[in-house]
């Protein structure tokens, strides 16, 4: 059988493995969805390493990545690969890697059993069915194939007529997931000609059953001395995880296996042929059974986690792809801005409008609200507000028009803040904040001046009146428009970086570009939170006028 296409074996942090061929060189390693192998974790960097082919073999090379890459606990630049090396990405509590070359011993093992299957003796068509499921397990495909695995060799292991597999859904009620008869053939999930006794007992118990009992009444041979009508011998096995120890302080607990269901399997022509099993052997394929089907499982969640995270990284993209590609420039104004959601997406946009008579408006808006929500109203907002505000109507008019959008088309607990200001050559600017963080004006002279607003925020109430407010900026001043991310991020003790805190620091930076305004600040507040978790999304904006 073949078996030399290379592989590596990965086991992440909970300690499940999986394995994955490498089938093409360069074969890339790293967090970034277009990896071969995408490994989900914040601290891999999105290129990491690569695995590429040469004239003595395979080789594993760092990518530049940021913690490094180790082979058997070594930091490489680049190195050969053998069978059994072990690869760790720079983060010990993480992934870890296995690369595996040369033949698979597992397939050949199970093409001697499969020709030894008409051998009179059991235990070896017993082993070679359990070393059938631990290929299974190893292989960890689609959860629909290890279920019809695991009931045809049931069927085979036992000589039963048909297997029905029950299994509880994620409202802990048992459902006939599959239904199986002997030679492959598909059976109807409807069936009710089982034994519901047996099913209930073998549930409540957690203990195996082997029985021969009468159909027609469901009563056990051995309770009635005479059997009227035809019988039936029945297996059922519990399919349960291992019970596991769990650290709670200083205290060990053992928790209680949990039931995942249960396989049973049912003849009538030949109804004593099921009694006289062997329990141990029973026993063991059902310990197999329920690890293939946990581990499917878990794969089918990685898969599905890997696919989220794949899709929030395509949202990501649009979601940065709908902000200025480049900041516009002016022989009057200078502006820099930075946006960092808390999440892959969040509810934080701004964006900046060139309108008629040389003017430029400029928007920062914050969604209530985090992650797929507020991205998706963010780009709805952002979408009706430049659409309206691109027509250059009264402040008064766009604000309105705008609040009449969102209210008739969000929930009522969907609202935005939102601050638009438009700025002149000849330094006049015209705003209005609706209901948004102040923005502050550094003034040349060292003064900070906060731009206050009583107007609600869009989407709130529909028909309110909005108030427009002028500023006048001299050359050298700045205006600072951000989203609450920047002033309520939190340090490891929840404290809060302030406004008090933003308003002294920017009194010390005057007479820097909106450049280095808004590199200082950012750095700044990141300094202040340190390793506490990011809480917000974070939107900054650095507009200075400088006179034409």
């Amino acid at each position: 059988m073949p078996g030399s296409v290379p592989r590596l074996v990965v086991r992440d942090a909970a300690g499940n493995d999986r394995e994955v061929e490498i089938t093409r060189t360069p074969f890339t390693l790293g967090r970034q969805s277009d990896n071969d192998l995408v490994l989900l974790d914040s601290r891999i960097s999105r290129r990491h390493a690569q695995v590429v082919q040469d004239e003595g073999g395979y080789v594993i090379e760092d990518a530049g990545s940021r913690h490094g890459t180790f082979v058997n606990s070594e930091r490489i630049t680049t190195s050969p690969l053998k069978s059994g090396d072990q690869i760790s990405l720079g983060v010990t509590d993480s992934y870890q890697l296995t690369f595996v070359a040369g033949q698979v011993v597992l397939p050949k093992l199970l093409e001697q059993f499969g020709k030894a299957s008409g051998s009179s003796v059991p235990q070896l068509q017993h082993l070679g069915l359990l070393l059938q499921m631990a290929q299974m397990l190893n292989r960890a495909p689609a959860l629909e194939e290890v279920l019809t695995m695991l009931v045809d060799s049931a069927i085979q292991l036992t000589d039963a007529e048909r297997g029905l597999l029950f299994l509880l859904d994620d409202a802990k009620e048992l459902k006939l997931r599959l239904a199986r008869g002997r030679g492959g053939v598909f059976l109807s999930t409807r069936l009710t000609d089982y034994s519901q006794a047996v099913v209930l007992r073998v549930m409540q118990t957690g203990r195996e059953e082997v029985t021969i009992e009468e159909e027609k009444t469901g009563r056990a041979a051995h309770e009635t001395a005479i059997i009227q009508s035809g019988m039936r011998g029945i297996v059922a096995v519990p399919l349960q995880k291992h019970a596991v120890m769990e650290m709670t302080g200083e205290t060990m607990i053992r928790t209680a296996p949990e039931m995942l269901g249960l396989l049973y399997l049912d003849s009538r022509s030949r109804a004593t042929s099921l009694t006289g099993l062997d329990r141990q052997v029973l026993q063991t394929f059902a310990v197999e059974g329920a690890t293939v089907i946990e581990n499917a499982r878990m794969f089918r969640l990685t898969r599905e986690q890997e696919r989220i995270q794949h899709q929030l990284d395509l949202a990501r993209n649009i979601q940065q792809g709908l902000l200025p590609r480049q900041l516009p420039q002016g022989d009057f104004f200078e502006l820099q801005a930075i946006t960092m959601p808390c999440h892959t997406v969040g509810g934080d946009y701004y964006d900046v409008i060139r309108l008629p008579n040389d003017r430029l408006g400029l928007t920062v808006a914050d969604v209530s609200g985090k992650g797929w929500p507020a991205a998706m109203l963010a780009a709805m907002l952002q979408g009706a507000f430049t659409a309206v505000a691109s027509g250059d109507p009264p402040l008064e008019e766009l604000f309105r028009r705008v609040n009449e959008f969102l209210c008739e088309r969000t929930p009522p607990e969907m609202f935005a803040t939102i601050f638009y200001g438009v700025l002149d050559r000849s330094g006049n600017f015209h705003w209005v904040n609706a209901g948004h963080a102040s923005p502050l004006v550094l003034r040349t002279d060292g003064s900070v001046e906060q731009l206050d607003s009583s107007n609600f925020p869009l989407g709130f109430f529909p028909r309110v009146p909005f108030g427009v407010q002028s500023s006048h900026l001299d050359p050298g001043a700045h205006v600072l428009v951000f989203s609450d991310g920047v002033t309520e991020a939190q340090n490891a003790d929840s404290e809060l970086f302030g406004e008090e805190r933003l308003q002294t620091l920017l009194e010390g930076l005057v007479g820097l570009s909106s450049r280095e305004l808004c590199s200082r600040v950012v750095a700044a507040v990141q300094d202040y939170v340190g390793s506490a978790p990011q809480a917000d999304d974070l939107t900054l904006t650095v507009l200075g006028f400088t006179a034409p």
